[in-house]
């Protein structure tokens, strides 16, 4: 029997078997420090989603309780506030539209990368997949992707593939600077040339047809 655990949020994907989207919003400023914000949408599936809460398994994965899933929203907030440089962390966990908000601070972005480090960690993840999603250097922010997330989709089981069919993708990087350049040229820059939006199919990107990776040059 599979039991998957709150930690990371997408893990939910797999127990929810439901349509979702995620969005992820990085807020630079010039000096480095920054804000954060993750969410995981499942509300266009809500309905579905209190069948399966009903439920002792789906799949082989064994369903949490709503209370299980505060529980491990907490140990994400400890997690978090024991990491150097992380402050004012915050958690939604709206157990009613099934919306999950990861919220916080960071002093500079290698900061923000140690927590996704300590989750990594906490989950006994393959260590050999990298952490490091983020770097901003010389007016330079970089967004990777290092994990190998089609040979991880390739080991699914069919049923666990098909909730990736339907699910969006949306990042968004704000500036106090105007941008110059970038390299993702799916992304669309705002009006005012300080903020840059993506949006995605999380199943294009994962086959590669479409890029999350940007590199975002600031004047």
């Amino acid at each position: 029997m599979k039991k998957v655990y709150f930690i990371p949020l997408l893990c939910l994907v797999f127990m929810f078997q439901s349509c979702f989207e995620v969005i992820e919003e990085v807020r630079i400023k010039d000096d480095g420090s920054g804000h954060f914000n993750f969410v995981i949408n499942f509300s266009q599936s809500k309905t579905k989603i209190n069948s399966v809460l009903k439920m002792e398994k789906i799949n082989g994965y064994t369903i949490p309780s709503k209370e299980e899933i505060k529980k491990e929203a907490s140990k994400l907030v400890a997690l978090a506030q024991n990491t150097t440089g992380i402050s004012n962390i915050k958690t939604n966990i709206d157990l009613t539209n099934y919306i999950f908000v990861v919220d916080l601070d960071f002093q500079k972005i290698s900061n923000l990368n140690a927590v996704f480090l300590k989750l990594k960690n906490s989950k006994k993840i393959d260590p050999n997949i990298a952490t490091d999603y983020f770097t901003f250097n010389d007016k330079k922010f970089v967004r990777s992707q290092k994990v190998p997330i089609k040979a991880l989709y390739d080991k699914l089981e069919k049923a666990d593939k098909e909730v990736f069919q339907t699910a969006k993708y949306t990042s968004v990087y704000k500036f106090d600077s105007t941008i110059k350049s970038y390299s993702n040229k799916n992304a669309i820059a705002s009006k005012s040339k300080k903020a840059i939006k993506l949006n995605g199919s999380v199943i294009n990107v994962i086959n590669g047809n479409e890029k999350i990776e940007n590199t975002i040059t600031l004047n």
